[in-house]
């Protein structure tokens, strides 16, 4: 894993494409996919922000050219579970028609999707979720355009380690931690990459760990007061979106202190949700994310620029705000299926991963400055994906570091008490 932005890697692609696409080009035909989203159920929100993101990526693309010359068109399916997320592809498949399924946003969901798609030997194009499992269970026609698990816990550390704790003026071996997750592939993936680059490279002193099931609970009370016994530097929690807010608030009334809260992921405190349900009151908060506000745009390579520009742009004209970390995974995953597809001209699983194989591009080529080069077992290089880590600062989510590719600056380190984080 690497912090550099822009490695000097070449790009072994006939892709580079990127600039020359054309405008206005004549389509001919459609050509359509199969969208798997939750747009029912507790992750609705960040469902339809993802579908959004979806969509306005395949306007861009329609714009410039389609996919092989033809026009792409969705067909969307709603996977509010694991269940649905199964029958739901196995009926874009044998009804629509499709050969490829994309999605899903959720790691809750893109292991029934994905399997289910590999059954009918179908392309499984994922843009979000991060179930470290996923692309370990030798699926041939499955594919993930985001870092995994494994990758968000090792950013968070690395924030922790080579940020926070000279802030705290402490050394990393000093800190203590605590960390709290929702129990599902998602949380547990993070934690556990986590704790173990914590404890082995830092020594990073654990003092708690604990797990539970995000639909259900519905009081931190005992959580909080275990934590305030053993006073912990940092708390890492990975949560969703109705829990994240309510460990929030109960631990501002326990007059719970700590240092610092980070997390990482598009839900709970990556969420834009937790900004309106807290607004000011989330003064603090990290999340690592895609870039925000404050990032640098000339931070990237050229083509990298260009369609970043273009795609905030385009989130900007129909949403009114910066793009959101949904709106993001979304983009980039969907942008990168095009770049396949036109080099492929085909979407034949061999001519397909012959050309994902051949995918080369460094860091800051793509929306939200990630690069490309994909694994064997489907997964785009986690040092490909660069993440950064945002804090919210007054109802916004802001770019806070890599310090050196944005013009913010992470404030309240360490936390103040609660009525000063203003």
């Amino acid at each position: 894993m690497r912090r550099r932005l822009v490695p000097a890697v070449a790009v072994v692609l006939a892709l580079a494409g990127m600039a020359a696409v054309t405008w206005g080009q004549a389509l001919s035909g459609e050509y359509k996919i199969g969208v798997l989203e939750p747009l029912t159920g507790p992750l609705a929100g960040e469902g339809k922000r993802h579908l959004e993101g979806f969509e306005i990526v395949r306007d861009l693309i329609n714009e410039r050219g389609g996919v092989m010359g033809k026009k792409l068109a969705f067909a969307v399916a709603d996977a509010p579970d694991p269940t649905a997320a199964a029958s739901e592809a196995n009926r874009l498949i044998t009804r629509e028609n499709v050969k490829i399924v994309t999605g899903t946003f959720s790691s809750r969901l893109c292991g029934a999707a994905s399997e289910a798609a590999a059954r009918h030997n179908v392309i499984y194009w994922e843009t979000s979720c991060v179930d470290p499992r996923f692309n370990k269970r030798g699926l041939k026609t499955v594919y993930r355009t985001e870092i995994d698990a494994t990758g968000f816990g090792w950013y968070n550390v690395e924030f922790i380690a080579k940020h926070l704790a000279p802030r705290f003026g402490k050394k990393p071996n000093e800190l203590k931690i605590a960390f709290l997750s929702e129990d599902s592939s998602y949380g547990q993936g993070v934690t556990e990459s986590a704790r173990q680059r914590a404890k082995g490279e830092f020594g990073m002193q654990e003092v708690a760990l604990e797990y539970y099931n995000f639909q259900t609970i519905n009081d931190f009370t005992p959580i909080i007061v275990k934590f305030k016994q053993l006073n912990p530097d940092v708390v890492h929690h990975i949560g969703y979106t109705n829990d994240a807010p309510l460990f929030w608030r109960q631990a501002r009334e326990q007059n719970f202190m700590f240092k610092a809260l980070v997390h990482a992921g598009a839900t709970g405190y990556g969420s834009s949700d937790f900004g309106k349900a807290l607004g000011a009151d989330g003064n603090g908060v990290f999340a690592l994310l895609e870039p925000g506000p404050g990032f640098k745009l000339e931070s990237l390579k050229p083509e990298g620029q260009k369609i970043e520009k273009d795609f905030r742009d385009a989130v900007q004209k129909r949403t009114g705000s910066y793009p959101l970390g949904s709106h993001q995974l979304a983009g980039s995953g969907l942008w990168l299926l095009k770049l396949v597809l036109d080099a492929a001209k085909s979407d034949d699983p061999e001519k397909f991963h012959t050309a994902v194989m051949s995918l080369d591009m460094p860091i800051g080529s793509m929306i939200n400055g990630w690069g490309v080069k994909f694994s064997e077992t489907g997964q785009n290089a986690n040092d490909r994906v660069q993440h950064y880590m945002l804090q919210w600062q007054n109802g916004q989510l802001v770019t806070v570091w890599p310090e050196e590719f944005t013009t913010q600056r992470a404030k309240w380190i360490p936390l103040p008490a609660w009525d000063q984080r203003k």
